[in-house]
């Protein structure tokens, strides 16, 4: 039996669309992910809780995840935490209270969560002693080390670099002022603001230091 035309191009289209698999389902959601809020770069006595919380926002296709577990890891300067593991709220925000640790100078410490991007998130914090810091310190160059790698002083100090091995070295900062290569002589740099500043000898891997400005 001959069909008529028009039904064959009906199921002309039927079968296109079957074999299509007729899917309008949208594209899969993102990850969520962790970022910083606040309670980045802050400063205390060493042994004391930072003035503010630290807090991570965990969120999935703009909207905040609830929850979800962060933890908190002290990575540098033996600190504490409190809690060590929080979870987030409705706005997908989780927090900590962070105490540094009992030595002036660089503290750092992690928030990472479970099959999330951007984890972990770094914090850095910096224990400023009680005591006034020095306003001059002294390092020596040497073949592949800075001695003392690092050091403390008062803002507005100054730190002097002197060569002392044989080799051909560098002192280079992420900003400012540096001192390119060189195998004898100084390099002085003075440093107005508060912080810490990690630097390296950029022609040798693991040739790093870092100043602490109180």
């Amino acid at each position: 039996m001959k069909l008529p035309r028009s039904y064959v191009g009906s199921m002309l289209i039927v079968g296109i669309l079957a074999g299509c698999g007729g899917d309008t389902t949208g594209p899969d959601p993102q990850d969520p992910a962790l970022s910083s809020v606040s309670g980045n770069n802050q400063s205390a006595t060493p042994g004391q809780a930072l003035a503010n919380p630290l807090v991570v926002l965990m969120a999935q296709d703009g909207s905040g995840v609830s929850g979800k577990t962060v933890s908190w890891t002290v990575s540098t300067g033996g600190g504490s935490v409190n809690p060590a593991s929080s979870t987030t709220d409705n706005s997908g925000m989780a927090s900590t209270q962070w105490t540094l640790g009992p030595d002036a100078g660089p503290n750092s410490l992690q928030a990472s969560g479970s099959g999330v991007t951007g984890s972990p998130v770094t914090f850095a914090a910096t224990g400023v002693s009680d005591d006034p810091a020095p306003l001059t310190a002294s390092i020596s160059v040497g073949d592949n080390f800075f001695d003392p790698n690092s050091a403390t002083i008062g803002a507005g100090g100054t730190v002097t670099w002197t060569w002392a091995g044989s080799g051909t070295h560098n002192v280079t900062f992420a900003s400012g002022t540096n001192q390119g290569n060189q195998s004898t002589g100084t390099f002085v740099r003075g440093f107005p603001d508060v912080g810490s500043f990690a630097y390296s000898c950029t022609n040798h891997s693991g040739m790093t230091g870092t100043i602490v400005v109180e």
